[in-house]
């Protein structure tokens, strides 16, 4: 079986490594950046309806985290408190 192919983007300034397909949400999270959230917890699907977990992308409007893939290149901003 073939590695997946990873993609590189930053968050909050630092640069991380992910699978491609993988959402903002859980490239930060894998990386140990925290997003708040409410749709992933336990038994729940992430519908990117309660926007607590936007971010900045560099877009027109802040993007739902747990739904919007992450992209090489991308530089992700978190509303987090520094």
């Amino acid at each position: 079986m073939s590695e997946p192919t990873l993609i590189e983007l930053t968050i909050d300034g630092s640069k991380v490594s992910v699978p491609a397909g993988t959402s903002v949400f859980d490239a930060a999270r894998m990386n140990g950046i925290s997003i708040p959230t409410l749709c992933h917890q336990q038994n729940e699907v992430p519908v990117g309806v309660c926007r607590v977990c936007v971010v900045d992308v560099g877009a027109r409007v802040f993007a739902a985290s747990c739904v919007r893939p992450a992209e090489s290149g991308m530089v992700v901003t978190t509303v987090r408190k520094q």
